[in-house]
């Protein structure tokens, strides 16, 4: 994928990003290569900030079914046979929970020719739930977040080589994003009693970020709160069993 490597500070990162489409919530972000560590690194941090097992949905990449597995993962042991040698080592199973789709674009000549849906593990679970693989809003998303990053703009020269100013800034958009933008997609519409006691602008809509639909916030954060806001570090949980 002509990627660079963690020893490399050359200019190509990735941003890596896992979002939850209910509530339009970021829920982690990791700036780095298009590798198996980095997308383990991106899958601890939603583990250790979303309790139980999620659905997962992703593009095509490889090295996100093998990184799932290592965070949502149950062991199988196998009993001892009396013959002579080692035991056989127990093996890593995708948890009985674990739903994981792919969405892949097939284009040729740079044109979309067909999407494919792959359900790579727990497909009964999807259909209990009754959801759809849908890559669509963490698509938007990315066009969002090339407009709000001048380095992340097609053609710019506002540069960023730097691996760790990337990461500062993608960390500050995430929180920007989450408390202090309000999102259309998430207002609600306000009483009558309230519309009328509000002076003599009458509002219809009370805004809503992300934040405050996950239940993080009560009210839309003021660029001095987002500023001055001093968050708890947080501890990636195992889900080994």
């Amino acid at each position: 994928m002509g990627e660079s490597s963690d020893l490399n500070e050359d200019g190509r990162q990735w941003v890596w990003i896992s979002f939850a489409p209910e509530f339009r919530l970021i829920l982690a972000t990791f700036v780095g290569p298009r590798t198996f560590e980095s997308a383990l690194q991106l899958i601890l941090m939603t583990a250790a900030v979303v309790s139980g097992v999620p659905c997962f949905f992703s593009d095509g990449f490889s090295c996100y079914l093998s990184a799932l597995i290592e965070v949502y993962h149950t062991l199988k042991t196998f009993p001892r046979t009396g013959k002579q040698g080692r035991p056989k080592d127990p093996v890593k199973e995708p948890h009985p929970n674990l739903v994981y789709g792919q969405l892949i674009k097939k284009k040729r000549q740079g044109r979309l020719q067909e999407l494919v849906y792959r359900v790579c593990c727990g497909a009964g679970r999807l259909a209990e739930l009754g959801l759809s693989i849908s890559t669509s809003l963490i698509e938007r998303l990315n066009l969002t977040l090339r407009h709000a990053l001048a380095p992340l703009v097609r053609k710019s020269q506002c540069f960023c080589k730097d691996r760790t100013q990337m990461k500062r800034r993608v960390t500050f958009f995430q929180a920007f994003y989450n408390f202090a933008r309000p999102h259309m997609s998430l207002r609600l519409p306000l009483s009558e009693q309230e519309t009328f006691a509000l002076g003599l602008i009458h509002p219809k809509w009370q805004h809503r970020t992300p934040g405050m639909a996950a239940g993080l916030t009560n009210h839309v954060w003021t660029f001095r709160e987002l500023l001055t806001a001093k968050f708890e570090p947080f501890h990636n949980q195992s889900n080994s069993g």
